[in-house]
């Protein structure tokens, strides 16, 4: 192939930098209407907690089964069906009248949109070189790392101001657009029959389940993410509904947490180059174990609204160090082991990642932040039960 089709069959990164924008937007951009809408669907908040973690499960199967399927069948049938089903999921958001449509909606937008990371990771790496691959995956992990406080400034905004419905509409829009721009401008990157290597199997899944060296990054990198994302998906009830502040005004408090995390990643690459990068790792997950042990500290403490907010946006600030310092070594060293199957055990952990998010969302939303004691046991479990768990998984290796 020349040099001229072959670049002509490399996909534009604002493209693919876009479509995971979306797929994250689509997380975030709900969260400050859920407060409201346990009033207009006649619901409670545990009911709409649910949506959430539905939606992060779908997101997080999906994320494996897209995989899988762009692996057979090529990489631009999955991801203009997905955007697809994502839009259907909007449209039926935007139309519901009950939380139990809702629901649905929201299934199917996570279902959709789960298409993007698998295959736009897969485009990067099959249309570029290795290491310009991760240097461009590394971008768009920083673009995306402040989407989590973007959306939900837009989202807050549009609900005091607006209606929820805006919220959907707007999204129903972007993801139409971004539909017909990857139908018109993303060329098909791995036909059926185009790459040599056999497809991931049962068997190539099995052994990744079964490694030692997988779950000793893997499980850390679960986490500290997983705390985190769930973090995100509670703001509103915190913040909003049991704080009572602004549903405008509670999202710019997320930019402390994705401002720390970005530079915990930055930081995380300078240290491992001076020194051990095994090192860096640990000390980032004893720091995410310390804002569930602060506010166990807290247990019987009564703080004014103020206190506790600050509390609150320290522990998160706390934690997104935590899992910017983990973040590179876990993810690296989650598919390192398997390098004729490193898609799969990407999609692999990223499907434990939202799984985890769905779940520490569901219980997380549930706490009041009056009780930050309980909210602090629930912050620290995960990595009171990981840490041992790693060591104990590294001493046997």
């Amino acid at each position: 192939m020349s040099n001229a089709s072959q670049s002509a069959r490399i996909p534009s990164l604002p493209l693919l930098a876009f479509s995971w924008m979306l797929a994250w937007a689509g997380m975030k951009l709900s969260l400050p209407a859920l407060p409201e809408l346990e009033g207009i669907f006649n619901t409670s908040g545990t009911a709409l907690r649910t949506t959430v973690m539905v939606f992060f499960i779908c997101f997080a199967f999906g994320q494996l089964a897209w995989g899988i399927i762009s692996d057979r069948i090529g990489r631009r049938q999955p991801l203009l069906i997905g955007l697809f089903v994502a839009a259907v999921g909007s449209g039926i958001v935007l139309l519901s009248d009950s939380v139990v449509i809702f629901g649905i909606g929201r299934s199917l937008e996570g279902l959709g949109l789960s298409a993007i990371s698998p295959v736009g990771r897969a485009i990067l790496f099959e249309t570029r070189t290795h290491d310009r691959a991760k240097h461009e995956l590394g971008r768009v992990s920083m673009c995306t790392a402040a989407i989590p406080m973007v959306a939900q400034v837009i989202g807050g905004y549009l609900v005091a101001y607006a209606s929820w419905r805006w919220i959907f509409a707007g999204f129903l829009m972007m993801t139409v657009l971004t539909l017909l721009a990857v139908w018109r401008q993303l060329p098909e990157t791995h036909p059926r029959g185009m790459k040599k290597q056999r497809p991931p199997t049962v068997a190539a899944l099995r052994d990744i389940l079964r490694s030692r060296a997988y779950w000793s990054s893997a499980s850390c990198y679960i986490a500290c993410s997983g705390t985190l994302l769930g973090y995100y998906a509670a703001m509103p009830f915190w913040y909003s509904k049991h704080l009572s502040i602004p549903v405008q005004i509670y999202p710019w408090l997320a930019g402390f947490t994705v401002g720390v995390y970005i530079v915990a990643l930055s930081l995380s690459r300078r240290l491992a180059a001076r020194s051990s990068i095994r090192g860096v790792f640990w000390l980032g997950m004893f720091i995410a174990l310390l804002p569930g042990l602060g506010l166990m500290a807290l247990w019987s403490v009564e703080l004014s609204v103020r206190t506790t907010v600050i509390v609150l946006v320290g522990a998160s600030m706390l934690l997104a160090l935590g899992a910017g310092l983990v973040f590179p070594e876990a993810n690296a060293g989650a598919v390192k082991p398997f390098p004729e199957n490193r898609g799969l055990a990407s999609a692999v952990t990223v499907t434990g990642v939202f799984l985890m998010a769905g779940i520490m969302a569901f219980l997380e939303g549930q706490l009041h932040p009056p009780f930050l004691g309980l909210i602090g046991l629930t912050l620290a479990a995960p990595f009171l039960l990981t840490i041992p768990i790693v060591a104990l998984l590294n001493a046997k290796r």
